[in-house]
This record gives C-alpha cells, structure tokens and sequence, in this order.
C-alpha cells in the first residue's frame, strides 16, 4: 500500500501482500476492457461466484485466494487503466531480496494522473463510454469485496481469504473510488442514475486485519465504533489514524468498554501519579500550564497562590440584574476580578471551551479555578491576541468560562438556570472562543490540514454534547496544541490545497470534525445573529443537529434535552428541572421520554414543521407512546446511520405531528398484498421477497434491520395490511434501509400504520435467484406470495410505532385536548377528534402554556441586543 505515502499525511502501511495469481501471456498487454470482461473472469479462471457470497470451484486448481486476487485486484486495475499506453500489471508488483513477490502501488499515484489526462484527451463519446464502465465495474466490485469484510474484530468475513488480500481489495477499491469522483467532479461529467449518486462517496468496508491493530494498540471499542461511521466505512481513514496515533487513549485500560460506553480505567499520567483519575482542579503546575506560566520559578500551592474563588452571592447578583458575569485575572496581584456586563452586550470579551474531566471543572461546590490556570488563560488570550492583530495589547482582557460563570451552589439554582439560558447568546456574541482539550494540549499540532484536523477529530472535546452547542454558536473558534494555537478559519484554508490528490481521501476524512460541528452552516447562523434576526429552525439544520449530536455524550442522560434546548434557544425552564428519580430506574427513563418528548411538541408548534422526515428511519431505540413511536429516544444513538443517509435526502413534503397518530411524512413505498392461504408466510423467517409488476422480473428482497434476524410473529401480522416504506426510488442493487409496516387504517389519502421492522430492501438482480422467486410464485408456496404495488413518491403517511399500555395506578395530568400544529393552521393549534388522550405522557405536552399573543407556545426568546464595535 506504497501510494498511500504523500506529503501531507506522511504516514505509510507495513503491511506486505503477497503476490498470488498468476497471468498468462497475453493478460499482460494492453487493451481497452469491456464490463464483461470483468464479470466472466471468475468462471474463466474456474470458479463460480454469485453476488450472495456463494462459490464453488468447478475446475482448475486455483485457490480462491488466487482468484480474487487476480479478478478484484489485477482485473479492476485493468478496467480502470488498460487504456494507457503504459499499462502492465507487472508494475504493480516487486520483488524483494529473497525472490519473493509483492503487490507494490507506489506507481499508483502516477498512473492516476495519466488516467485523468488521458479523459481530458478524449473525445466525448469515448470518454462517456470508459467512465460509465469504469463506474459499473467499481459498483460491481464493491458488492463482492463485502463478502471479505467484517463488522467487527471478532466477526468472520463470508469469503475465508488471506486477511492481508481482502485488505488490499478495499485499500484499491476506496483509492479509485476516490479517483473516479475527482475525475467526475472536474471533467463536470454527470449522468443521472449511471455516474450521480452519494454511495461511491462511501468507503468499502472495515478490514478483520486493520480492526485487530486498533484492538491491539489499545483503542477504546467505542471510539473504535464511532471512528467506523464517521470515516464512512473507510478503511484507508482508520489506518491513516493508526499511523498518526500510537493509541486513542495510551494510559487507560479500555478491556470494559463497550460500542455503546466507554468504561476506560484512566491514570493520571500527566501528573505522574498511578490513581484513578477522580475528576478533580488543578492546583498544582502541570507540564502543560507551566508552559504559559508568566513565572516559571514562583512556587504553587501556598497559601497566597490558593484557588481564586467568585462568591456565589456576587454571581446571583450580577445574574439578578440580568447582566453577565465576565472575569479579568490580574497577573500582579494573582486576584481575580469580576465584571458585570450589561444585557446589551457592550464590552469584548473571549470564552474558553473546556471539558469539564479534563480538570477545568468548578471542586468543592464552589466557583473557582487555580491561578496557574488562570494565568495559562492570560498567556493564551496574548498569543491569540497576536496571532490575530500582531498585537499584543489588542487582547481582550475579559473572558467567560462556565465554571466561574456559573454558580454551583444549590441554594442558587434559580440563578444557575437563568445563567445557563444566557449560553446562547454568551457565546453567539463573543469575540472568539479558545478550545482547551488536552488530548490537543499534549500533542503538537503538525504539519497541513490532515494530521490537525483527525487529531481533532479524535480529542474528548468532539465527544461531549455541551461542547457541540458551544462550537455552533461560536463565531471564531481557536483550538490550543502544545507547540500553537489554530484557528479553525486557518486550518479550513488549508483543506483546499490538501485535497486535489487523486489518490488520497484522507483529507476530506479528517474533516468529518468540521461537519461534526456543523461547520456549513455555522457562518448562516452568525448573520442572522448579527442582522438581529430570528434563526428558524429548519429540517436541514436539525437532521445535521442529529448527525453532530449522535456520537457525543453527557454525565446524566437527562441533560441531554437542556444542552439541545439551550442551542436551538428554546426556553429551557421545563428540561431544567432537577430529576425527580435515581438514574437507570424506571422513574428516571420515564422522566427523560418526556423530556423527548416535550422537545418533539415544540419543534411541531413551529410552522413549517422542521422535523426531519427521515427521522422515521433511524435506527436505535423509539419512544413506547402513542403519538411519538417513530422518534427515536435520543439523540445520542451511538449508531451508525444506514445508508441511504435518510436525513440527506431530499424531501419536498412537510411534516405534520399529529400527537395521538403519528409523524405525517411523505415518501415512497410499497403494499404488499397478501396472494396466500392465510397461513403465516413470515413466521421465522430471515428473508422474504416479493415482486412489484407481472412480468415477474421486478423482485425485492427484504430482511429485518435490526439486532433480531426475524420478523414478527404470527399475532402481529395475522389479518393485517402491509406495506413497506422507502425513502427513495428506484432502489439500487445493493440493500438499502426501509420501514416494514401494517396499515390501521386509511383516510382520504393518509395511510395510519404502525412499525413492525426496520428493514433492509434490495433489488434482486441474482438471475439464479430471480429464476428461483418467479419459479416458487408459479407453484404457489408461502414465502413469495406477496405482490408489491408501488405507490407515488409523494405518499402520505402517519407514521406511529409499538406504545405501552398506561400503567397501573398512574395519574392523568391536565385537562386540555389533544393538539396538533401543521403548516395548514399556520402553527395555530386544533382540537383532536378524539378528546381522550392514550398515555399519560402525552397529555403532558399537551397542556403546554400557550402565549397569549399569538397562540403558539413561547419558545424562542427574542432579543434587540446590538453587538459590540470590535
């Protein structure tokens, strides 16, 4: 894997993949190849392989080892440039001193380039011809590379093949997928359903051989599954981070961890000390603050160099007055000063970002920090100060940091809220705001935009859901390395100039920190900040809220709806509220589903509705209420979106919430109707098919999504009207995410169903299996009695989920009727058709305190603040 050397990434795989096949005499000349070429080599070679996975050797003595080798390694490097005049499979081999062979891609880079001269050089109808096979032979290949890849370390691949083959199969296959875009991109070639959709953007797959070094070097499972859905799959990002990072987390026992929670042992290396870390402040200078001590020589931890504490009652006072605490250390008498600033905004200042275990955290109940640290902030506002204007002077002396900022104490807890509902605009009005990680502070920050931007990517910052609504709002953000201080403005700068190599996608992986951070859109939200208008909330914006918040994590699962409510400046006083139940009780989830569901109700009072439709297709856990079954429990899902992306995909339909029916979304989809004796034809099954027109040549297959591998049993299926529905059509070959469904009812053009399954939906091209499922239709058995009718891709549906019954002795809160909001009363609310409600935390938010002006429930705060002249 030589190529995947370069100038920016600097990083190299010493992995050696032994050369296998062999050739005969004319394979090595030069010639343009067809498609089926490529598809009938297999059985040239002896053996037949189907798409399912299935082989079987028919004659010969080649190995499957040889085979593929020689078919998805050699045969794909012949489709993509057998054209050129240079073209050899010898070149992309070497020999080492003992005799042996090797696959060697150094030249891979080069022949890259020539490949888009050569495009450039064609003529049009050339051109389109090569570009759509070489597409159609990259699609094909990827479908039988998945049968040498794993889910996990200690998964088997289908194909039991060197591990060092199938790795070399997804390294070729994502480097010239990444080619091929590029090559389309800047020959501005396009042809809708042959050379358009988002799946070649995808990686391969992940490699058994790559997920075991990460294993090996000590990676926590969970960042390990996080870093598998953020990369897309990319198996050429992960090994790019094995390089550039020795481990994840080197100091901390991951043996615990799961993909869902990381339950890490961490030491305290950076004090020198083998305890359990306990979350706990610095008092004492560490190697990083001693960097930006003023005074290297004066001693810490005396008396006079104690913890500058803000007297809680001076906090509430300044809160009370609606003002904003700001602080100011002053360096000579090592004191700490408070200044209020005025709702009005009418003085500079900068915010230091922090994660609260990293040791920046308020101790002992108290609103505090170390003068050392403080002094470490001095430094740092001096060295952005002078990156910025090449003046020192021009620092702002002021800064906000929450642990000061924000009182602790109980006996303040009403102040704690109205300062915590302050965030937005604290940090939407800042000069800029200094990120403090110290995954980031012990590490320089090397050199072009890659090897900064995954080290970022991978820093305790990126996890946490209070860090995500800080980075959003923040007009300037600077990230703190041992060796500088960048901003994110500078390094964004550099992706350009990193990201036109054909052969290296590791620069467009890396960014996944900047769409972690919703980096596209953060520049709209400022002007409209600075326009003193309103942000509305869109759909775009919360399916990219979702993505960004999927993989972060808070303390208490409850505080997830404060920090989500705090960002979109929604009025915070009902996900405020301290819990009323222990965490992992009944109680306690029960608390949090309302909070969800609270949440839900205030996106639904906005007109047009800004849910995401796609949201129905998610995957993770969903509400148990009658209403609110499609949405999904948290945010915080830890679960890989399946593809295709159904929050990416446009939809020009609105949603409607109807609170005791369902999401009205709009989509296509299928019915499937029942051709059958009334037996259970899906009981325990994996699979079944169904075709869509009479010709008997359109057939789907289908299989359950989730963790179980079969449907539902006959009680929920018995007499009942399915459909399956599907965020797009046509559907692609390869299997794509759906809802299995049954229809409670219709009216007018609304269909009312309630999930069954989420499930995998694909087109059956096999033409064994498309033989087989039209041959048991003919005989009448069971599991191909279904014809599938296609529905329009406007088709309305109210979509619910399974709900819980209301337990036993719980008490009806409120008196209102059930409300619905939909773009046609212009968000004004409505009675339902059915004045009962059907569970107990639905009529919570039902009875939701309207505002009297306008009818609409008061969820945004307005303000006519002007921003400081900078």
């Amino acid at each position: 894997m030589e190529h995947l050397r370069n100038n920016y990434n600097n990083f190299s795989f010493d992995e050696d993949i032994p050369l296998l096949c062999e050739f005969d005499g004319q394979e090595s000349d030069r010639r343009e190849r067809k498609f089926d070429d490529f598809i009938q080599l297999p059985k040239k070679l002896g053996w037949k392989i189907q798409e399912n996975g299935r082989t079987a050797l028919e004659n010969g003595s080649l190995t499957l080892d040889q085979v593929t080798q020689r078919w998805l390694y050699f045969e794909v490097l012949a489709q993509v440039f057998g054209h050129l005049p240079q073209y050899r499979w010898e070149r992309f081999t070497s020999r080492d001193p003992s005799g042996s062979d090797y696959i060697n891609t150094a030249k891979l880079p080069e022949y890259l380039e020539d490949w888009l001269d050569s495009e450039r050089k064609s003529n049009a109808t050339e051109r389109k011809r090569r570009l759509i096979r070489i597409q159609q032979v990259l699609d094909k290949a990827r479908v039988y590379v998945q049968h040498c890849t794993v889910s996990s370390r200690e998964a088997n691949a289908r194909w039991e093949i060197d591990d060092r083959l199938a790795l070399s199969f997804l390294v070729l296959g994502e480097t010239l997928t990444r080619a091929l875009n590029l090559i389309l991109k800047r020959l501005e070639f396009r042809i809708n359903g042959w050379c358009s959709h988002d799946l070649r953007n995808q990686g391969w797959g992940y490699s058994k051989l790559i997920l075991q070094k990460l294993d090996t070097a000590g990676w926590c499972v969970k960042a390990i599954h996080k870093l598998k859905a953020l990369l897309r799959g990319n198996t050429i990002g992960l090994i790019y981070l094995l390089a550039l990072m020795e481990s994840s987390s080197k100091g901390q026992d991951h043996s615990e961890c799961t993909t869902t929670e990381c339950k890490a042992t961490t030491y305290r290396r950076l004090h020198g000390e083998s305890e359990p870390f306990i979350p706990k402040q610095y008092h004492s200078c560490t190697n990083i603050i001693k960097d930006f001590c003023s005074d290297k020589q004066r001693p810490c931890g005396t008396a006079e160099d104690s913890s500058c504490n803000v007297e809680g009652n001076e906090l509430a006072a300044a809160i009370n007055k609606g003002n904003i605490p700001l602080f100011r250390f002053n360096r000579t008498s090592r004191k700490l000063e408070i200044v209020q600033m005025s709702g009005s905004f009418d003085k500079l200042y900068a915010i230091f970002s922090h994660v609260w275990t990293d040791g920046f955290a308020a101790m002992n109940n108290k609103n505090g920090m170390s003068p050392c640290v403080l002094d470490m902030f001095s430094n740092i506002l001096e060295k952005v100060a002078f990156q910025r204007t090449g003046n020192k002077s021009a620092v702002p002396e002021l800064f906000w940091i929450d642990t000061l900022a924000i009182p602790v104490e109980e006996k303040y807890a009403k102040e704690r809220l109205k300062a915590i509902s302050q965030m937005h605009d604290i940090y939407t009005r800042a000069k800029y705001t200094i990120v403090l990680d110290l995954s980031l502070m012990r590490v320089t920050m090397g050199s072009g935009y890659s090897n900064p931007a995954m080290k970022i990517t991978m820093s305790k910052w990126m996890t946490r859901l209070w860090t995500l609504q800080e980075a959003v709002l923040s007009k300037n953000l600077y990230f703190y390395f041992r060796d500088r201080i960048c901003s994110m403005d500078h390094l964004e700068e550099m992706f350009a100039d990193e990201d036109f190599e054909l052969h290296s996608c590791v620069p467009s992986l890396a960014r996944v920190y900047y769409t972690g951070i919703l980096g596209e859109i953060r520049p709209k939200i400022h002007t409209v900040t600075r326009k003193n208008e309103g942000w509305k909330l869109r759909p775009e914006f919360l399916a990219l809220v979702w993505k960004a918040a999927q993989w972060r994590s808070t303390k208490h699962p409850i505080h997830e709806f404060l920090s989500l409510a705090t960002m979109l400046n929604l009025n915070i006083e009902f996900f405020a509220k301290p819990s009323q139940s222990d965490e992992g009780t009944d109680e306690y989830e029960q608390e949090c589903d309302s909070r969800m569901i609270e949440l839900i109700f205030r996106f639904a009072a906005i007109s047009p509705c800004p849910i995401p439709p796609g949201m129905i297709f998610l995957p993770g856990p969903r509400l148990r209420v009658k209403g609110y079954g499609w949405a999904p429990r948290t945010w915080l899902s830890s679960r890989e979106i399946d593809w295709p992306d159904p929050l990416s995909l446009p939809n020009p339909g609105n949603t409607r919430l109807n609170t005791s029916e369902g999401l009205e979304v709009q989509f296509p989809g299928f019915l499937l109707h029942d051709l059958g004796d009334g037996r259970d034809t899906l009981r325990m099954r994996e699979h079944f098919f169904f075709s869509a027109d009479s010709t008997l040549l359109d057939w789907y297959r289908v299989e359950p999504a989730e963790d179980t591998k079969h449907f539902p049993t006959a009680q929920r299926l018995f007499g009942r009207d399915l459909a399956i529905i599907v965020p797009r059509l046509p559907i692609e070959d390869l299997k794509e995410t759906a809802l299995f469904v049954f229809i409670k009812k219709t009216w007018g053009a609304i269909r009312y169903v309630e999930i069954l399954n989420r499930v995998w939906i694909s087109r059956e091209e096999d033409p064994g299996n498309l033989q087989d499922c039209s041959d048991k239709y003919r005989r009448g058995l069971p599991e191909a009695m279904s014809a599938g009718e296609k529905l329009s891709i406007m088709a309305t549906w109210c979509v619910d989920g399974p709900t819980e019954p209301v337990p036993e002795g719980s008490k009806r809160e409120g008196d209102g009727h059930p409300v619905e909001f939909n773009s046609h009363t212009n968000g004004q609310p409505k009675e339902s058709e059915d004045p009962e409600p059907s569970n107990w935390l639905s009529r919570k938010v039902k009875t939701m305190p309207l505002n009297p002006k306008n009818h609409l429930p008061a969820l945004f705060k307005k303000t006519n603040k002007e921003l400081p002249k900078s």
